[in-house]
């Protein structure tokens, strides 16, 4: 079985790949160079791909300078245009596309599963939005198109807990902003799963939030963190602060999504790590 993968050398990508090559796939990466060259070298490197998933797009929190929200839109929209031209012009197409997004398309007020229409109007959502409708045109390359809708990933080693866990431990963990905001999340290890679960489903199609079941705080994370390290949480990373560092970025920490993944509840997916508590527990060293 051969899969192909954009984004390869991020740590979702890195994960990912690592993942499908344990379990016997051949994994070809697209890479950032391939995308510099035409949409037939690219075609050329999905022939006869079994699937593939498109995870391309620049780190989301760094400070958003104008020059660097327009690569953060580039990388994933005029990106992911090149690829499904390529997915074209491959005369042996993937059966299935799985395509990254954000939780962050949705606006921060109400609870949402996959079928809300109550979408965000900020620069992320905006983005999530052309970023998912570039994909509009594999409806009639009969190819299978499912979009992940991701939350935060936990990892111990990579991504946002790694970076949280030198402060936490040395007892400088923070809750960011008033701490209320929504921080909708998911363990590396169902992450994967999820990602294996949806491509070897005939039936898969449409949107998948890959979130957690558990809805909790950014205030409710942070503590429970501490709690695990026994280390307490004094401080807060106030707005200021945080738009100092990040500019308009920072509105990915003070934002965030009520999100559920209804789809794969519904499918009966396996939740390992269902809850916050799970989660930590698991990925928790003191």
């Amino acid at each position: 079985m051969k899969i192909c993968l954009t984004g390869g050398t991020g740590f979702l990508g890195s994960r990912i790949g690592l993942f499908f090559k344990e379990n016997g796939f051949e994994v070809v990466n697209i890479s950032r160079q391939d995308f510099k060259g035409s949409p037939k070298t690219i075609a050329d490197k999905i022939e006869g791909a079994n699937m593939l998933i498109n995870l391309a797009g620049a780190p989301i929190l760094k400070k958003w300078t104008s020059s660097y929200k327009k690569t953060i839109r580039d990388s994933r929209v005029e990106t992911t245009k090149l690829l499904v031209e390529a997915i074209g012009l491959a005369k042996n197409k993937p059966s299935i596309v799985l395509s990254s997004s954000a939780v962050g398309i949705y606006d921060d007020v109400y609870e949402h599963d996959e079928f809300s229409d109550r979408l965000g109007d900020d620069f992320l959502a905006s983005v999530c939005k052309d970023w998912e409708s570039a994909l509009a045109p594999l409806t009639s390359m009969n190819v299978k198109l499912a979009v992940m809708r991701i939350g935060v990933v936990l990892d111990a080693k990579q991504g946002a807990l790694a970076k949280m866990l030198p402060s936490f431990k040395m007892g400088l963990g923070a809750v960011v902003g008033d701490g209320l905001q929504s921080f909708p999340c998911i363990h590396i290890n169902d992450f994967l799963s999820a990602i294996w679960y949806i491509l070897k489903n005939p039936e898969s199609n449409g949107v998948y939030n890959l979130v957690a079941p558990d809805m909790v705080s950014n205030q409710y994370f942070s503590k429970k963190l501490g709690q695990k390290l026994n280390r307490p949480v004094l401080f807060k990373a106030s707005k200021f602060m945080m738009k100092m560092v990040f500019g308009d970025g920072a509105s990915v920490l003070l934002k965030g999504q009520k999100v559920k993944p209804q789809r794969l509840l519904d499918l009966n997916f396996p939740f390992q790590f269902p809850t916050v508590d799970a989660m930590l527990d698991d990925l928790v060293r003191k």
